[in-house]
């Protein structure tokens, strides 16, 4: 397990390094396509029957980056068809009434963790205490389910959120994801895979930062450092949840807020409360009993109020204020 990666000071040869790689690797504007067609990628078409599950509102109620329209922008209009990549591979969903369609070369279990199908929406709400807040918000968002994003891009969008609103941190996922990873076209759409932890370190903080990440990009450059230096996420999975968050915070940049957003969104720890300036405020006017300016005890005094699902109300109550469903 990595120790102290926090504190570790990058090296003046790891600094030459970067400074040389922000011309030596600099790519071109125009990208070259790479064509692929469903039939070629095997992939198949999958149903699920999602009785309680409303993929609009799953996917743009803040929590992912990693997912794109087929048409339009995801924090904008567009059609209620998405995809993402995971494992390098394609994954096109779509809703008509209670059935999804899924276009992959993954099996049914990983779509259904992939967009939360994995377990009971009416079990987790039966877990939270009676608070009429939480019924207003769940009767108005019914349906939103916590998504499982893959780690590293998952990592790399909440690195860069810290004073940025929702569709800006989109726009710095995207232009990453073109800039550094691949442009594939599928049936005559074009579709971003993200880069992998590979190609983004080829990245330099000179050319992170002309696609207008900022100070940002420092985070980005030492914590790809630190996950080459041995960081393995899939520690993680074996650790109790407050272990699990303090060990994210190894990683450079990362506070509690961006530890409990990975770990809610990619990692499966449901309990995780992400307090951002949207949950705080709600915290403050609705439950100022569990309020406090230390995050670690608002954390605690949240979970023990919310239970094993607290990420699950944290989400509802997060969109409902956004969404002026409660007031804030």
């Amino acid at each position: 397990m990595l120790k102290n990666s926090k504190k570790r000071q990058t090296t003046s040869e790891k600094k030459t390094r970067k400074k040389q790689d922000s011309t030596n690797t600099r790519r071109p504007k125009t990208r070259t396509l790479k064509h692929y067609h469903l039939k070629k990628l095997s992939m198949k078409k999958i149903k699920i029957l999602a009785e309680d599950f409303d993929l609009e509102i799953t996917m743009t109620c803040g929590q992912t980056f990693c997912w794109h329209r087929t048409d339009g922008e995801l924090y904008g209009e567009g059609k209620n068809k998405f995809y993402t990549f995971r494992n390098g591979k394609p994954l096109i969903v779509s809703q008509e009434g209670d059935q999804v369609h899924a276009e992959t070369e993954l099996s049914k279990e990983e779509v259904e963790k992939a967009l939360g199908l994995d377990h009971d929406l009416n079990t987790v709400f039966s877990k939270f205490p009676n608070d009429q807040r939480l019924d207003k918000a769940r009767e108005e968002l019914w349906g939103l389910r916590i998504v499982q994003d893959e780690f590293f891009p998952c990592l790399i969008s909440y690195l860069c959120s810290p004073q940025m609103r929702i569709p800006r941190i989109k726009k710095m996922h995207n232009d990453m994801a073109r800039e550094f990873g691949e442009i594939r076209e599928i049936d005559g759409v074009e579709m971003l895979r993200f880069p992998t932890q590979e190609e983004l370190s080829k990245a330099s903080e000179d050319q992170l930062r002309e696609l207008g990440i900022g100070y940002r990009a420092k985070y980005i450059v030492e914590t790809l450092d630190i996950l080459q230096d041995g960081f393995d996420h899939t520690e993680l999975d074996s650790m109790k949840y407050e272990d699990a968050r303090e060990h994210m915070k190894n990683l450079y940049g990362v506070g509690d807020k961006v530890a409990d957003c990975v770990l809610l969104f990619s990692k499966n720890f449901h309990q995780a409360y992400p307090l951002d300036t949207w949950a705080l405020q709600a915290v403050e006017k609705h439950y100022p009993e569990h309020h406090s300016d230390d995050y670690s005890e608002a954390s605690k005094n949240l979970r023990k109020h919310f239970g094993q699902y607290s990420g699950y109300a944290q989400e509802y109550i997060f969109h409902a204020a956004r969404k002026g469903i409660i007031e804030v």
